[in-house]
């Protein structure tokens, strides 16, 4: 199929065409009707250089080469063009529907960012990978690091569901690294710091008796939130993790048993929460503040606290990984690491003797 090439020149017609920017269209003959498509992530421009302007005309006959065979591909190319005028933004708003209400959310904050960077129309075809480079810029200069590293990480999981789903052919996330992570301090809670929040009254027992679960189980909030009786047998819980679909065996000991006398065993889940981790992160922090704990504790401080009492106590860091669900032992080496910086502060805390 013959595709042409042709420019379409930008600004003031009465500017002679040399001084003018210009973007390639694609113009070809699909289903009986002429079809010209601006190829919009490549500008030249009249400052261009030789070597520049060569670089550009480069990806645009890439471009145009992809796009014959897209259109040669009777099997899925066809398929796959009419597809890639689809609605990107409905598509990442059909995902974010099925997911748990905790996930959703987070995607839900993620379609926001896309719209407020792009408007609120957004095609398959326009998620390009210099769209994708500029969408990962905005995200860095207006979030924190983390924040948003994990909105990119939506984008490319929606994009290599569409792959799946035969919308496109590529992925063009594959070429461009996510924000980095910020390493942020790992919050846990000493076995002191513990037993303070016990005996600390509190409004909402169900939010305190479910960190103080995570801190004698592991288990992460999700896990916790769904956490139902059925679940719950032989003296130990057997679930599959929401986070990593992999099945978890913990068995309980006194103290996890101790938190379960306490709860309604009329309903079928064990604990009732918020859907949403930040809003029990909330409530969480108002006990934290009734203590003399002095520390950035989120509920997810509750799993870090289970595996550094494990660890500090002997327990081999190959049995805490598989309490934790951790599908990579490396995820775990790093409460080991935590361990001994302690005990490396703790030594050089000793007062200086002189000799």
């Amino acid at each position: 199929m013959a595709i042409n090439l042709r420019k379409k020149y930008y600004g003031k017609s009465e500017v002679s065409k040399k001084n003018r920017p210009y973007r390639f269209q694609l113009d070809y003959y699909y289903g009986g009707k002429r079809i010209r498509e601006t190829i919009k992530d490549v500008e030249f421009l009249p400052s261009d250089t030789k070597d520049i302007r060569k670089q550009k005309q480069s990806i645009v006959n890439k471009i145009k080469a992809d796009l014959e065979i897209d259109l040669a591909n009777q099997s899925n190319g066809i398929i796959s063009r009419k597809l890639k005028k689809a609605s990107f933004l409905d598509y990442f708003n059909e995902l974010a529907e099925k997911k748990n209400p905790n996930t959703k959310s987070t995607w839900n904050n993620a379609l926001k960012h896309i719209i407020e960077f792009h408007g609120p129309k957004l095609k398959f075809e326009d998620v390009t990978e210099r769209w994708l480079e500029k969408f990962s810029q905005y995200l860095q200069s207006n979030l924190s690091q983390n924040s948003a590293r994990t909105y990119f990480q939506k984008v490319r999981t929606a994009l290599n569901q569409a792959v799946k789903h035969k919308i496109i052919l590529n992925n063009p996330t594959r070429f461009i690294d996510s924000p980095k992570k910020e390493e942020k301090e790992m919050v846990f809670l000493k076995k002191e710091e513990v037993q303070e929040i016990i005996q600390t009254d509190f409004f909402d027992n169900e939010v305190k008796n479910a960190f103080l679960f995570g801190c004698y189980t592991g288990l992460r909030f999700s896990d916790i939130k769904s956490l139902q009786w059925k679940h719950l047998k032989d003296n130990s819980i057997r679930l599959t993790q929401t986070k990593t679909k992999g099945v978890v065996y913990i068995p309980l000991n006194e103290n996890a048993n101790k938190i379960l006398s306490n709860q309604d065993v009329n309903r079928d889940n064990v604990f009732e929460l918020s859907n949403f981790n930040s809003s029990v992160n909330r409530t969480l922090r108002k006990l934290i503040k009734k203590t003399t704990i002095n520390k950035d504790v989120s509920f997810h401080s509750s799993r870090h606290t289970f595996a550094t009492l494990l660890i500090s106590s002997g327990v081999n860091v190959y049995t805490v990984s598989k309490l934790l669900g951790h599908k990579d032992i490396k995820s775990t080496l790093v409460y080991a690491k935590v361990i001994n910086e302690e005990k490396e502060k703790a030594v050089n805390s000793m007062p200086k003797f002189n000799f």
